[in-house]
């Protein structure tokens, strides 16, 4: 069995359903703020920016920045920002809100690429973040290009997922949804796994890809008023910076 294979069968069932709706979003910047926005109860902005306070350094690479809203908040907090996304549409959008903020060139750039092959050198940021990702987190050789570019002691920060709670009868329908797209939340908490990801084989499939690839990391659930969210950080060995092996 061939390396795609196995990676394909490691990804979680659910991508094969959503993807195409995650890869039509890609493609317009309207809807991709949209479904960002109205089924998550306009917390999904709140979700993103817990990754602020979790940062490690100043050099920052968002991996998959969307619409560009967090690298907008990142530059502003005074973090000197990369990014990259795949899709060219979504590149555009966000060199149009960094010029729209009045962010300049040396606080924040977006650069369209794939993560697998990151346009970087070895140990050129201390954060690397990636914001309710799809299928790409869960790929080996992705992780391997992520965990290149950190400096020692670096740190990548992941939004694995989130979901908003029951906690009352407006909230209803939006839960609802998260469950059809993400699935269910776990309703089982234990010390080893207190809330888990939106789905928390996904979770501990994440963790133990990240411990693979030599970066130490744990789980963290972040609780709100009404909702949780799940965050993955991994940290890079502070010792001498290792050459990693790019994977093509």
């Amino acid at each position: 069995m061939n390396a795609q294979r196995v990676e394909r069968r490691e990804q979680p069932p659910r991508w094969r359903i959503v993807r195409p709706l995650f890869e039509l979003l890609y493609r317009n910047r309207a809807l991709y703020w949209l479904a960002s926005t109205i089924p998550f109860a306009g917390q999904w902005r709140v979700w993103q920016r817990l990754v602020l306070p979790r940062l490690a350094g100043r050099d920052v690479l968002e991996v998959g920045c969307g619409i560009g809203t967090l690298l907008a908040d990142m530059a502003r907090a005074g973090y000197r920002c990369q990014a990259i996304d795949r899709s060219p549409q979504m590149a555009a959008a966000t060199r149009d809100r960094l010029r729209r903020a009045r962010i300049p060139p040396d606080s924040a750039t977006v650069t369209v690429a794939d993560v697998r092959r990151l346009p970087f050198a070895d140990a050129a940021f201390d954060s690397a973040v990636s914001t309710f990702p799809t299928e790409y987190i869960f790929d080996r050789a992705a992780l391997r290009e992520i965990a290149r570019i950190l400096r020692p002691g670096g740190r990548l920060v992941v939004v694995l997922g989130a979901a908003l709670l029951p906690a009352s009868l407006p909230l209803l329908p939006f839960v609802a949804i998260q469950s059809l797209v993400y699935g269910r939340r776990p309703t089982k908490r234990t010390s080893k796994n207190p809330g888990g990801s939106a789905n928390s084989a996904q979770g501990d499939a994440l963790l133990a890809l990240l411990s693979e690839i030599g970066l130490s990391a744990r789980r963290e659930v972040v609780r709100g008023p009404f909702w949780e969210a799940y965050l993955y950080l991994a940290q890079k060995s502070d010792g001498p910076a290792q050459p990693t092996k790019r994977t093509l």
